[in-house]
This record gives structure tokens, C-alpha cells and sequence, in this order.
């Protein structure tokens, strides 16, 4: 069995708060154990895991700005 993890601590290891932390789990984005209709609520590594890689987008190369929208004022070099 996996080592189950506070809300306080998973909302730690995403850097998010409480509050969104519970918006995610209530709008069904990240899987949460709970035991009894209102009880304490936990996660697992794998959950948090999960969430991370479906919010994880891939890195874009940037591509140089090879020019402006402004025109060079008269007189300035």
C-alpha cells in the first residue's frame, strides 16, 4: 500500500494552496482517498504524479524577434 499524504502536504508539494487544491479534487482533476462521507481526505504520490504530468506542457523553442512594431527615431543610433 502506498503512504497516503495530508491535503496540507499535497497542496505543499504542488505549490498550490488549499483552496485550489479542493476546487481540483471537486471538479475531478486529481484522485483522492477518502474513507467515510466526510472525513479526512488523502492523496497518493501516484495521484500527485499523475495530476503533475497531465499539467506538465512541453517546452517550445523561442524564436528570435527579428524585428519591431516601433521605427527607430530620426537622429538616434
Amino acid at each position: 500500500m502506498s503512504l497516503l499524504i495530508s491535503r496540507k502536504e499535497a497542496a505543499a508539494r504542488l505549490g498550490i494552496s488549499l483552496v485550489t487544491l479542493d476546487e481540483l479534487r471537486g471538479m475531478g482533476r486529481i484522485a483522492f482517498i477518502q474513507r467515510c462521507p466526510g472525513g479526512k481526505v488523502f492523496f497518493t504520490e501516484t495521484a500527485l504524479q499523475e495530476y503533475l504530468a497531465r499539467c506538465t506542457h512541453p517546452a517550445r523553442p523561442v524564436t528570435p524577434i527579428t524585428s519591431t512594431y516601433r521605427k527607430r527615431r530620426a537622429g538616434v543610433r
